[in-house]
């Protein structure tokens, strides 16, 4: 699925006509947030950097695709909300994106006086890859550092024929948003850009389903895996098939960015997309 997602991808960038007048390069940066089983709600919870390079091609003057690599932290703590779970993570995405641009209003890049800016709506597809890693706090067994989570079964993963397949470190999301977009001169564009992805995957944070025998694990996998699978008191570990996390629910991840776009060249006399003379002509018209 990830594979045939991937390459889908890649087929759809390739197949976009490159024209220097049509064609933009970028970079982004903002910050990224998630909303899972370690935060249901609350958006802009616990915030972290995130940065980015894209490509976009402006079909015309409502119409663009953009195709983009986007890295971005994410994370999460159950003492944040006083959650006696225990539970934390952080996790670090490269999510790579195609996606189509709708500009609300009629918008040229390379007019800076008539056009120059517009709102538009953005979605798409995107794969990604992860790796969820877990910290513990309490120091219990000498490890104080972040530890990736997949290898360690938290859930029981792949320790009998009833426990869960284990989860894989790339897959696919949904992204989609909104976005503002000015020229500041007949090349240069600033944008700010608000998207959410639905991910195919309720393990961003490491939690989805119950929680496993932790003897089963710590004998399986052993000390650090039966600690990061129930952090908390021998006294207080949950008992098998007790619920964990919520399995009906998939994660999202969020990336909020102020983009600067420059165009590859100035555009032809005669360009579809960005007639200059044309643009003078029709405002004046009005």
């Amino acid at each position: 699925m990830q594979k045939k997602l991937l390459l889908l991808l890649l087929v759809a960038l390739l197949a976009v006509p490159v024209k220097a007048q049509r064609s933009e390069l970028g970079i982004s940066g903002g910050v990224a947030f998630y909303l899972g089983d370690l935060n249901p709600t609350k958006i802009f919870a616990q915030p972290n950097a995130s940065a980015g390079v894209f490509y976009r091609y402006n079909i015309d003057t409502r119409w663009a695709l953009r195709a983009g690599l986007t890295y971005g932290r994410i994370a999460g703590d159950d003492r944040k909300y006083d959650n006696p779970r225990n539970l934390n993570f952080r996790n670090d995405i490269f999510d790579f994106s195609f996606m189509v641009e709708v500009n609300f209003l009629t918008f040229f890049t390379s007019n800076a006086k008539y056009y120059r800016f517009s709102p538009y709506l953005t979605a798409g597809i995107a794969a990604f890859f992860m790796d969820p890693k877990g910290y513990n706090f309490e120091n219990m067994g000498g490890n104080t550092k972040w530890t990736s989570l997949k290898p360690l079964s938290t859930e029981g993963q792949g320790l009998s024929g009833t426990a869960p397949k284990s989860y894989s470190l790339a897959n696919g999301s949904f992204p989609f948003g909104i976005g503002f977009k000015v020229a500041i001169s007949s090349r240069v564009a600033l944008g700010l850009e608000w998207t959410m992805r639905l991910s195919f995957t309720d393990y961003l944070d490491d939690v989805k389903g119950v929680y496993y025998d932790n003897n089963a694990i710590l004998s399986n996998v052993g000390e650090t895996a039966a600690w990061f699978a129930d952090p908390v008191p021998n006294d207080k570990k949950h008992v098998a098939g007790m619920q964990r996390g919520d399995p009906n629910t998939p994660d999202w991840y969020s990336f909020t960015s102020v983009t600067l776009s420059i165009k590859l060249s100035t555009p032809e006399p005669n360009c579809p997309a960005y007639p200059q003379n044309a643009a003078t002509k029709l405002h004046k018209s009005r």
